[in-house]
């Protein structure tokens, strides 16, 4: 199960795993290969301003949360399953502001390696994996390239697999406007299957309705 793999490798308790994305919307996959790394990974975007798209409210529930500020720091919110039903939660946290979307999307992405700090949250994928690039091409396309430990870390399942994929779609699509879908590559190469059931080979749209912003409730 999902969680209770995660919650022992990150060193928490185990708990029931939750079935993460039942209805989770897919677009149809881009043709063609990631962008030239020269034109994607090319830090020339404007520093993207702080999240629009309504308000989360502080992990206490005593009304939005807001962080001491920071120069050079911005503000996201990443999602991780809810361990009581089957949707994701919010979790603020903060990464460098930096001019480059793609820099920022790798920030979140390692975020979510790191797994949540939020009590009632759970990991959504393993902590071994690392981050081998993110590219944007001009269609709003993120690639973001995962270690194999992506994959080969992961306990599979259908549910745990449509977890860890709204995860990183979400937090991404998200946070940072430019990029509208995102696609999986491992070690730099395109992938059937997560594991044996969710299709990596598509783009897949930001999908809110499997989130519950109301912290807690």
């Amino acid at each position: 199960m999902l969680v209770g793999f995660f919650s022992l490798a990150c060193g928490g308790s185990e708990k029931p795993a939750a079935n993460a994305a039942s209805s989770g919307a897919a677009a149809p996959a881009d043709s063609g290969a990631p962008p030239d790394a020269a034109t994607s990974q090319a830090g020339d975007a404007a520093p993207t301003p702080d999240v629009a798209e309504g308000a989360v409210p502080a992990p206490d529930g005593r009304g939005p949360a807001s962080a001491p500020a920071e120069p050079n720091h911005r503000e996201v919110v990443l999602f991780f399953q809810r361990g009581e039903d089957d949707n994701l939660g919010p979790e603020r946290r903060r990464i460098l502001l930096t001019p480059s979307v793609t820099d920022q999307a790798r920030q979140i992405v390692n975020e979510l390696i790191a797994g949540p700090e939020t009590k009632g949250l759970l990991p959504t994928m393993p902590p071994q994996t690392k981050v081998l690039g993110v590219y944007l091409d001009k269609g709003g396309t993120a690639y973001i390239d995962l270690s194999n430990e992506f994959v080969s870390m992961h306990p599979g399942g259908s549910s745990e697999e449509m977890a860890t994929v709204f995860s990183v779609v979400d937090s991404v699509a998200y946070n940072l406007p430019e990029i509208r879908r995102v696609r999986f590559l491992v070690g730099g190469e395109e992938r059937d299957t997560l594991h044996s059931h969710l299709d990596l080979r598509r783009a897949y749209l930001k999908n809110m309705s499997i989130v519950r912003m109301e912290e807690g409730g």
